[in-house]
């Protein structure tokens, strides 16, 4: 996308005001079709951004079979990486439109999910967003056409989504080192609340180790102003606990086999930061993420 974007910005500086038939830039290889060109008199990178993506799929009939999933995801991705620029009410309405027409046909309804989730949720997705993805996930979870087993597995994400939007509330239980059950709420209070999540794989045994040595985040922890609590998606054992007693001495420790199932945690490790009210601040961070937003210079 980014070859095309400078590319077509170029166009719009060169191209002629449109007529009133929508002028179309060369088509891309591995691309389905010729996207719009913007006219001169969309002024503004917004308003360009904007044009673009309510007249994208004009020349396209989703409700037909697609015959190159390649050349589909890639044109989708296209598509997505406009909204960063646009309105987004422009942005929520053109994606509604687009599934609605898709619901014409269930397989491409399916696979408009699927290349939802890849661009938008995923781990690999280069723009992340909840509203834009529950906008295209809401229909599928619903539509009876699609089958139980898909529409649960969004639907499922919508509650998880749903259940840790940005101001809401946060407690639930865990287990800490002790064995012993314990809750969010019942850490000692203060500014700001860490959640680190981590599971078995190499890259959370890595940000962890990050976590522990940073000078900045080790400096907010100790002046009393936070709390990290660093909790890995296992059950409880003797071994675990073991392992887990030697992770960082100002960090609190637990363990929970549920909380995977239950809130949003596309990434591993995975962090949240919450305010003094346990209220979602941000989520979703990387470590990079959490470590730039506790140190600017980093």
């Amino acid at each position: 996308m980014k070859r095309y974007f400078f590319f077509i910005i170029a166009l719009f500086l060169m191209c002629p005001l449109a007529s009133a038939q929508v002028q179309l830039a060369e088509q891309q290889p591995g691309t389905l079709f010729a996207y719009p060109m913007a006219p001169d008199s969309c002024s503004s990178l917004e308003s360009r951004c904007n044009y673009i993506i309510t007249h994208f799929w004009d020349n396209y009939d989703i409700s037909k079979p697609v015959t190159d999933d390649t050349a589909f995801e890639n044109t989708f991705r296209d598509f997505v990486d406009f909204f960063r620029y646009s309105h987004r009410n422009i942005v929520l309405s053109v994606v509604r439109n687009l599934v609605n027409k898709a619901q014409s046909n269930t397989t491409n309804l399916i696979k408009l999910g699927e290349v939802a989730e890849r661009a938008l949720y995923g781990p690999e997705a280069e723009y992340w967003s909840d509203e834009v993805y529950v906008a295209f996930i809401k229909t599928i979870a619903s539509n009876k056409s699609v089958s139980k087993q898909v529409r649960d597995y969004y639907g499922s994400q919508l509650a998880r989504i749903n259940a840790v939007q940005v101001g809401a509330e946060l407690d639930f239980e865990y287990v800490g080192i002790d064995g012993l059950k314990h809750r969010l709420s019942e850490l000692p209070e203060c500014d700001t609340y860490i959640l680190l999540f981590v599971d078995g794989s190499t890259d959370s045994t890595i940000g962890r180790l990050r976590l522990s040595t940073d000078v900045a985040l080790n400096a907010l922890l100790e002046s009393g102003n936070a709390k990290l609590l660093c909790l890995s998606m296992n059950g409880y054992s003797s071994e675990w606990a073991a392992a887990a007693a030697g992770y960082c001495d100002n960090w609190t420790v637990g363990c929970s086999e549920s909380l995977s199932s239950q809130l949003d945690l596309r990434i591993f490790p995975c962090c949240y930061v919450l305010d003094g009210e346990r209220k979602i601040v941000n989520k979703s961070l990387s470590v990079e993420g959490l470590m730039s937003a506790v140190n600017p210079n980093y």
